[in-house]
């Protein structure tokens, strides 16, 4: 059989292609199913999210340039041990009311004010997050001042405060944030003892009553303070976070012991909520740097409460 010139061609053209397409399959590795590569897929590690902050100490992180952030805190005032069921365990009962709103103006700084209830301590505070490179380490330096307004407490009525805010990561899942703190001066919460505590500067002797009875007024005002609170962040799942922060008595101020309070967060859609419990139910520096006041609670206290958090981005 004799193929016609133009038949001939078509032939040899279909030929040489399908040696070709068999070359760059042998050059090629085949593309695994979709089963092996489901397999090769690592899930996204999780990571501690604090905000700006993560119980009552500052967080190192800094929101995003151009965010607005708003945080409202609750602490009740009543123990879980001096509360029943007919209370709710303290859930019925007054509760001490934070509200503060900061602003990021510019990349890495972060500014704005807290007002506490307890006091009506009005907090101001500026914080700069240093830029590391250096894997899982962070830090930042946050200065301000405490301004208590209620009636009836001692003067002076301002604090400044400086902390420098040091972090580690260990892995994705945990941070370690560590927080040296200087206070000028306590939140000066006047107190009367038959017997004053050892080494208190602040009491001065009394005759009240008829005949005299001698006892000690105590100003409650300590000065030139420094403390290092810290804090662990634990990440349970992607939007679950555990936080723990411990604070150590101090001395100096007649502290009753060490102040401590976890909390368990959610965070969903720039919102964050977390569950509080605790000692600790101070949330301004000049309050919470002591430990355990001598005037607050009892150390073995457990208060309950809780923070929530929203933030929007304006640029």
């Amino acid at each position: 059989m004799r193929w016609s010139p133009g038949i001939r061609a078509v032939f040899y053209t279909m030929l040489a292609a399908g040696a070709a397409a068999t070359a760059r399959a042998q050059e090629t590795p085949a593309s695994p199913p979709p089963e092996a590569a489901a397999e090769t897929h690592e899930a996204p590690p999780y990571r501690p999210i604090e905000g700006n902050v993560i119980i009552d100490l500052p967080s190192v992180d800094v929101p995003r340039e151009g965010t607005l952030t708003m945080l409202f805190t609750h602490r009740f005032q009543q123990p879980v041990q001096d509360s029943t069921i007919h209370d709710l365990y303290s859930f019925d009962n007054g509760a001490n009311i934070g509200i503060g709103a900061w602003y990021a103006p510019i990349k890495n700084l972060n500014a704005g004010f807290y007002r506490s209830s307890d006091l009506d301590v009005y907090e101001l505070s500026a914080q700069y997050q240093v830029p590391i490179t250096a894997g899982g380490f962070g830090a930042s330096v946050r200065l301000g001042e405490d301004w208590r307004t209620e009636q009836g407490v001692a003067s002076p009525h301002t604090s400044f405060f400086a902390q420098a805010i040091l972090a580690y990561s260990f892995g994705p899942y945990v941070r370690i944030t560590a927080v040296p703190t200087y206070l000028q001066r306590t939140n000066g919460v006047a107190f009367n003892r038959t017997v004053p505590p050892p080494n208190d500067e602040s009491c001065h002797v009394v005759e009240v009553g008829i005949p005299p009875v001698t006892r000690y007024s105590c100003s409650g005002l300590y000065e030139d303070l420094f403390n290092v609170p810290f804090a662990a962040s634990i990440a349970i799942t992607h939007s679950i976070t555990l936080h723990g922060e411990v604070t150590p008595s101090l001395g100096k101020a007649n502290s009753q012991g060490v102040a401590w309070v976890v909390s368990l967060e959610k965070t969903l859609l720039r919102h964050r909520f977390a569950f509080t419990a605790g000692n600790q139910r101070r949330s301004t520096v000049d309050q919470y740097l002591v430990g355990v006041p001598q005037v607050a609670n009892r150390p073995k206290d457990i208060f309950l409460g809780f923070n929530i958090m929203r933030q929007w981005k304006l640029k």
